[in-house]
């Protein structure tokens, strides 16, 4: 450019001498070459220049929608991404995707192609994970690149050859796009889009909501109208919601009132009857520090109203209901499906801020959460976010910040509102939006008291837990939940249930405080440092000790390797070791080096590490759910050594005993076919076993039980008992009756049969202690008279759940384990149990001094095998 204006404003002509030399015409022809010549020139330095301006930059997206999917979302979603690439062609955008972990695919998918190297640069975002993203630096503040794509300056999109911006925005420009931010989020949603980061003593907007997510009450119409009640008139309160949740179900239909969803994350399910009532989880203290609230009245209320829902008994024609609500085994369950075949009449679902609820409003009706006596109606308040990874290049931030700024806009939503109507969705579509862009004649079409849930949810909505360390929340909030229901205070006296409510959220705060917030005071701390280092000091010693006894043991004075002989004539030996034990320094050692060094310091995935010295083996030695984890590992141990190891034995003995080839074949068939099943029908089988509904496989034969009169139940239950102590007397007395049998069995039989002791006598002692003799004489007299039994939890019981784990793996894996003891079996001799027959040996003295015997070495290298695979499956 400098040169044409240099021709243009300088006498072409003249300057060139073209005028004097070849007069006007040729000089116009000499002209036009030359400048065809400078025009060819000009393209070939800048058409490189420009091909590397103008090349597409590629970035990762989260949230995009599947290729598959059909849903109007999904549509709506793939427009907005067409304009975007009509308006802005010189991006490329991926899809995110990332193996993840069975449960907790929204947390551990971003952190495993963080690791990996391949992280997403519009990452999402969710309330409870922001504050861990902030934390350990992954989100670029927001405002400021915001502040580059709408500045005028180019310069500031644009970098240097060391990756530095050739110009940063002013404070005018970052507090114009802060302005513009807060337009498009929320009030009650802005104290979690602007805060502090963790080292940062500014505010800053890490993430933008894409979608604002709130809870309401959801009802079905038709069960309404069967049970009585005006689907009109939904409940407002908490008393007519457990009026209602009563009326509404129906045992003998399998219709509940309400339902929840279950397990480690029940807290999550009942949030909006906390929020409801005022309960808080976390808070910052007069010291500006984070600390639990979440032993509180108000939590404690919400939770024995949620045990009323769930447990509480009622009379319903003379006969007794327990509890008016379904809990989902583990999380939701199957609750969605039996909420579509109208099973369940309410439940708390999620109002979405431009599609309110895609579902059939003659069927499903929208209400505000209940609220209680002296609460307001609330819920949870949430949002799918998208954020800035703070490691992309500089052209990717500004990219993706384009990207968040478009589908966030007013353009992206006016494609969605218009997919939504073209697809017979109108009447969903939130009524703000239809008035935004003209589509008021749809409004009479919104079902009534739709848009005023969403609205009342969205004023008055809570956020989910955001604070330090709250990505994991869910869980600690839980275990007070799930204990009050194992201790059945929904049908506890009030104050009595209150009170007991109270202790447990006291023991949830202490693990909330240590385990998430670290709130755990400096001497503290200081002593568990020490005792960590003397505990590692102690297991390195005995391990370099354990190590050189080996090393002691396999080095001989006399080794033939003494001299260059001995190494020589082994050489070849070792050239076929040397590729297998560089495969294990290389896959097993080095990773293990590299672990090592993680122990020992504070691991960043984005951020540089920093030291910790043994502050990490402090937590850990210190932390309850370790000891605890260690404990279930090993009682998983005894379960599956206990009762898995022994049956394949037996099997094949018994398999051994069959008289004819045909039934030897079929019965070994029968036995191996449940190792070829596949996994997955093996759960779904075990999963309708293990109902804890009266309607449950293994709960329907119990309950069957109760059928029996008086005489036949008592018989049973001696019968029963007998059995019982038969095998208590067996296990003690064959130590005593074998005397070949060697030691460590015998302690072993012994410790069992004492084990057994225990637990027949642990119910009689523990109504000793708490009600004297006479308690215990009545445990006595259950034993005669029917039965009283009520459906187990099987699954959802802590005191079966492991039990009810082991047992699938050992129905599943005991016809293939007799396979290798029938082949071992073939190898002794029959002249031995010929010659036992003719000394006049039973069944018993064959086993325990021919067979057993026989297979000891075979017995030993399974059971070693045994007790790793046990390790390793409970460590799984």
């Amino acid at each position: 450019m400098l040169r044409i204006n240099w021709y243009r404003h300088s006498g072409l002509w003249t300057g060139l001498g073209i005028r004097h030399h070849c007069g006007p015409r040729g000089g116009r022809k000499v002209f036009t070459t030359i400048c065809l010549v400078f025009l060819a020139a000009l393209l070939s330095r800048c058409l490189p220049a420009r091909a590397a301006t103008s090349s597409p930059v590629a970035f990762v997206a989260a949230g995009l929608p599947y290729p598959g999917s059909t849903d109007v979302g999904s549509m709506a979603a793939r427009r907005v991404l067409r304009a975007f690439h009509k308006k802005y062609p010189q991006y490329k955008i991926k899809a995110f995707a990332m193996p993840t972990i069975q449960g907790s695919s929204m947390d551990t998918g971003p952190l495993m192609a963080i690791a990996a190297g391949m992280p997403p640069n519009a990452i999402y975002v969710n309330f409870r994970q922001s504050s861990t993203y902030i934390e350990h630096g992954f989100l670029a503040p927001m405002e400021v690149l915001l502040a580059r794509v709408l500045s005028k300056n180019p310069a500031q999109r644009h970098v240097d050859a060391q990756g530095h911006w050739l110009a940063n925005p002013n404070a005018a420009e970052i507090a114009q796009a802060l302005k513009l931010m807060r337009r498009r989020v929320p009030k009650t949603a802005w104290p979690v889009i602007y805060r502090h980061g963790d080292h940062s003593h500014k505010k800053h907007i890490w993430s933008m909501p894409t979608s604002i997510l709130v809870s309401a009450l959801l009802y079905r119409k038709d069960l309404f109208r069967a049970a009585g009640l005006n689907p009109r008139k939904p409940p407002r309160t908490w008393d007519q919601l457990l009026q209602d949740a009563r009326k509404l179900t129906i045992p003998s239909r399998r219709q509940y009132g309400i339902a929840f969803g279950g397990g480690r994350d029940i807290s999550y399910s009942i949030f909006p009857l906390l929020a409801s009532n005022g309960s808080r989880v976390v808070a910052r203290n007069a010291l500006g520090r984070w600390h639990s609230v979440y032993a509180s009245p108000q939590t404690a209320q919400a939770i024995y109203y949620f045990c009323k829902l769930a447990q509480g008994g009622f009379t319903r024609n003379g006969r007794t209901i327990h509890g008016a609500a379904y809990l989902g085994i583990s999380g939701a369950g199957n609750m969605y499906w039996l909420w579509s075949q109208g099973h369940i009449a309410m439940m708390f679902g999620t109002l979405s801020q431009e599609l309110i609820q895609a579902t059939n409003p003659q069927i499903v009706g929208i209400a505000p959460i209940p609220h209680p006596p002296d609460g307001t109606s609330s819920g949870e308040l949430n949002a799918s976010m998208l954020g800035v990874f703070a490691k992309s290049t500089p052209q990717q931030q500004i990219g993706v910040m384009r990207y968040i700024w478009f589908i966030t806009g007013p353009r992206a939503q006016q494609i969605s509102v218009q997919t939504f109507l073209q697809s017979g969705y109108g009447q969903f579509v939130n009524p703000d939006l239809l008035r935004k862009f003209g589509y008021t004649w749809l409004l009479r079409q919104v079902p009534a008291g739709w848009a005023k849930a969403f609205d009342t949810a969205l004023a008055n909505g809570v956020p989910e837990p955001y604070q330090h360390n709250t990505q994991n929340i869910y869980a600690p909030m839980s275990t007070p939940i799930n204990s009050a229901l194992e201790q059945n205070l929904g049908n506890v006296p009030r104050h009595q249930a209150i009170a007991q409510i109270s202790r447990l959220l006291k023991q949830a705060s202490q693990r909330i405080n240590y385990q998430l917030l670290g709130a755990i005071p400096l001497n503290v701390m200081r002593l568990r440092k020490i005792i960590a280092l003397i505990t590692i000091l102690v297991i390195g010693a005995l391990f370099l000790l354990e190590l050189w006894r080996v090393w002691q043991y396999f080095t001989r004075a006399d080794a033939i390797f003494s001299s260059r002989a001995g190494w020589r004539r082994f050489l070849g030996g070792y050239a076929l070791l040397v590729p297998a034990f560089l495969m294990m320094i290389v896959w097993a050692y080095l990773p293990l080096a590299g672990g090592l060094s993680m122990a020992f310091s504070h691991f960043e995935l984005v951020q540089n590490s920093t030291w910790a010295g043994v502050g990490n083996f402090a937590k850990v030695l210190f932390d309850p759910r370790f000891w605890s984890s260690i404990g279930r590992t090993i009682y998983f141990v005894a379960l599956t050594i206990g009762l898995g190891f022994w049956p394949p034995i037996l099997l094949a003995i018994l398999l051994q005993e069959v008289p004819t080839a045909t039934l030897k074949y079929i019965f070994r068939t029968v036995y191996y076919l449940p190792s070829i099943i596949s996994g997955v029908l093996i759960m779904f089988l075990w999963r309708q076993l293990y109902d804890p509904s009266k309607y449950g496989v293994l709960n329907h034969l119990l309950l069957l039980m109760n059928l029996c009169g008086p005489i036949p139940a008592t018989i049973i239950k001696l019968l029963a008992l007998g059995v019982w102590i038969s095998l208590i007397v067996l296990l003690i007395m064959l130590p005593l009756r074998i005397e070949e049998m060697s030691r460590p069995i015998k302690a072993a039989l012994w410790v069992v049969a004492g084990v057994l002791v225990a637990v027949t006598l642990q119910p009689v002692a523990a109504r000793i202690s708490g009600g004297g003799i006479s308690a215990g004489l009545d445990s006595l007299k259950s034993l005669f008279g029917p039965f009283h039994l009520i459906p187990l939890g099987w699954i959802q019981s802590p005191a079966m759940a492991m039990l009810c784990v082991v047992l699938p793996t050992i129905w599943a894996g005991a016809g293939a384990g007799s396979i290798l003891y029938l082949a071992a079996l073939k190898t002794v001799p029959d002249e031995l149990y010929e010659a036992a027959e003719m000394d006049g040996a039973r069944i018993w003295h064959k086993i325990f001094y021919i067979t057993l015997p026989q297979l000891k070495y075979l017995i030993v290298i399974q059971f070693i095998a045994a007790v790793i695979a046990a390790f390793q499956g409970g460590t799984d």
